[in-house]
């Protein structure tokens, strides 16, 4: 793991981009954490990747959380409506933009799951001993 370090992470909400310098990441992953554990204290990684997932409450209080903290002027209300509306309207765009949102939130809180589940990392192979020669 040596030389590994986090990146920039830019955030869009309304056509608008905001970036979390590479120094603010691990004091973001904080925050989101904070907000997706609720009382089973699970990290992060594990509610975002795992069924049934965030709720729609808790993922637009993380998102709104990274949000702001990147300077954006957004609540989590306004957040939530925007899922529910996405969700009313129906269609593939509702799920999209919803996976969207939880793969945001994984590339923040763990790169190297973000990185594998979008097929960019290759597993570790085990080491196997070759046949013996009967």
């Amino acid at each position: 793991m040596e030389g590994m370090s986090f990146e920039p992470v830019t955030l869009g909400w309304r056509g608008e981009d905001y970036v979390i310098p590479a120094k603010d990441v691990l004091s973001l992953v904080a925050v989101i954490e904070d907000q997706l554990a609720g009382p089973s204290g699970l990290p992060a990684v594990v509610v975002l990747t795992n069924k049934p997932g965030p709720t729609h409450a808790r993922l637009a209080r993380a998102f709104g959380a990274a949000l702001r903290f990147a300077g954006a002027k957004v609540t989590d209300e306004e957040i939530y409506l925007s899922i529910q509306s996405d969700i009313v309207e129906g269609g593939a765009d509702a799920l999209m933009t919803i996976q969207g949102t939880i793969m945001a939130l994984l590339a923040i809180v763990s790169p190297p799951a973000a990185l594998r589940l979008r097929g960019g990392a290759k597993k570790k192979t085990e080491k196997k001993s070759a046949p013996k020669k009967e």
